[in-house]
């Protein structure tokens, strides 16, 4: 990550940073606002102009990949590749910067941790407000604000889960002082928004079953409303799921409204959510400019061991071996690292490349969450073991991994001792109690936590990359297991044991909206700091 970005961050005014993202976040958006006498309001009328625009904003932003020039990849990396994909497991840093006292140490550094927050209230927030504004009374445009409505919850789910309270419902309304919602009430409103949406665009669909009135700006699904439905169906069912242990009643009945719908969730990897390069806009994955131009990550210590022990085939489309032994390594978080020269070579680089298109959803994830919501009780259209099984080889397939039938199978592989070849002290031996003994086939007869471990393990493997879902679900269930942090730079405000819940709410709010963001901390219930437990983190 080059330095310059975090100066830019904490310094550069907010109105400015504004107009820099409304103005460069798609190529398509610049021209129309460069270029302003060519474009009638007559003219925006036409074929969604006036509103389609906003939709590639909204959809680059959620991961980050649209921003100023220059800043794209360092701002995809401290939103998601410094927070989640550490913290999951799934990569491991090999920079260390400020001296190794930063987030991977759980030193949280202020501009980082900003950079989420601003995303979703300065580059998706104010694209679905000007939706809003312009189909608001317009019968004929419901369909376009419903489409809003499911990627702003795509967006602020993410956020609130990263922070918990949010400054959410009165956005726009043009108060200095805005306070925030309770984390129960925005996923609350969650539910509703979507609910409403899935009915709008299932009367559009049903009423005008051929139209894709958006296709010139969706960069996910070219406009199908069919496939949005049923990604709004799944986004329902993973918030379901996430409240579980929070409200254990309103997730049951709205995982079960969302898998018996008539569109349903994913099933099939032809609905998964991927953003990708098209209309015009080019999209660059972030994690390789990270990995092979920055040489800031690599392979996740946890990734090595989970699937080096199960001797999963996914491994070589996830990874490369390592130059220096061709086998694969991977690093841990929150280790001293005195030199990056020992954590780059040594380790296995990501597989990825510029054209790799960024996944929001799949239907591997689809099938576990459904599996776990069976050995709930709950009608999910199926038995436990046969969607996780389902889950398993749906991975496999979206990788090219081929057949699973004998990975499903094995019953005795289990996670592998971890040895870092740079320094012995962060190893991690066979007998060690941060090492997860969890096994992969399905027995019937095993207890509920062992089936939610194993469906929990595979959901986690075939979540990857996305490490701020992964660990998300970590914190709610606790599993899989991760390997705790070396180095606990948090003095004593975050556990080393229990790991890191949530992120501090940015100084720019304290320096802002001193008020608002006061609220947020007494909805909080507890500190502003990264061991406060969210609203759904209430698993015993």
């Amino acid at each position: 990550m080059h330095p310059f970005i975090r100066s830019f961050i904490k310094n550069f005014p907010a109105p400015c940073l504004l107009l820099l993202l409304l103005a460069g976040c798609t190529k398509n958006f610049r021209e129309y606002n460069t270029n302003p006498i060519n474009a009638t309001d007559e003219m925006l009328q036409y074929d969604n102009l006036s509103t389609g625009v906003f939709f590639s904003q909204m959809e680059q932003n959620i991961f980050p990949t649209a921003q100023p020039p220059a800043f794209g990849d360092e701002m995809y990396q401290i939103v998601q590749n410094l927070a989640g994909d550490v913290y999951s497991g799934y990569m491991g840093a090999s920079n260390n910067w400020f001296g190794g006292v930063n987030n991977t140490t759980y030193s949280l550094t202020p501009s980082w941790y900003n950079a989420a927050f601003n995303r979703a209230f300065l580059g998706v927030m104010p694209a679905w407000l000007a939706i809003k504004k312009k189909t608001d009374g317009q019968v004929s445009s419901r369909h376009v604000y419903a489409l809003a409505q499911i990627i702003k919850v795509e967006s602020i789910h993410r956020t609130t889960d990263m922070y918990g309270p949010l400054p959410y419902f009165k956005f726009g309304a043009g108060s200095l002082t805005t306070d925030y919602d309770g984390q129960d009430a925005i996923y609350n409103s969650f539910f509703a928004d979507l609910d409403s949406a899935i009915s709008v665009l299932s009367a559009f669909v049903q009423q005008s079953p051929n139209l894709k009135p958006l296709a010139a700006y969706d960069l996910i699904y070219g406009g199908d409303y069919v496939k949005w439905i049923r990604f709004a169906n799944s986004l329902k069912l993973r918030l379901a799921m996430r409240v579980a242990y929070a409200d254990p009643a309103k997730a049951k009945l709205m995982a079960e409204a969302a898998v018996n719908n008539p569109y349903g969730v994913m099933t099939a990897n032809e609905d998964n959510a991927l953003l990708k390069s098209g209309n015009g806009v080019q999209i660059h994955n972030p994690l390789q400019i990270i990995c092979f131009n920055f040489d800031d990550v690599r392979m996740g210590a946890n990734m090595e061991s989970f699937l080096n022990g199960y001797k999963d085939p996914r491994i070589a489309f996830m990874f490369n071996k390592a130059a220096a032994d061709g086998n694969y390594h991977g690093i841990r978080t929150g280790i001293n690292i005195s030199s990056k020269a020992l954590y780059t070579t040594p380790f296995s680089t990501l597989n990825v490349a510029p054209e790799t298109p960024i996944r929001w959803m799949s239907a591997a994830e689809m099938y576990f969450l459904r599996a776990e919501g069976a050995v709930r009780g709950w009608n999910m259209g199926g038995l436990a073991q046969a969607l996780y099984q389902s889950g398993i080889q749906t991975s496999f397939d979206q990788w090219g991994a081929g057949s699973s039938t004998n990975y499903i199978a094995d019953s005795l592989s289990k996670p592998a001792a971890y040895t870092d070849p740079s320094n012995a002290g962060n190893n991690i031996g066979a007998t060690s109690t941060s090492l997860s003994t969890i096994t992969i086939k399905w027995k019937e007869s095993d207890a509920l936590e062992t089936k939610l471990e194993k469906i929990l393990t595979q959901k986690w493997i075939a979540m990857y990359p996305d490490g701020q879902e992964a660990w998300t679900e970590f914190r709610r269930t606790r599993y899989p297991k991760i390997f705790p942090v070396v180095v606990n730079n948090s003095s004593s405000q975050i556990s080393t044991s229990v790991q890191i819940r949530r992120l501090p709410f940015p100084q720019s709010e304290y320096q802002s909206n001193a008020a608002g963001v006061s609220t947020g901390v007494s909805l909080l219930g507890g500190a502003d700091n990264g061991g406060t437990k969210l609203w759904w983190d209430k698993k015993p």
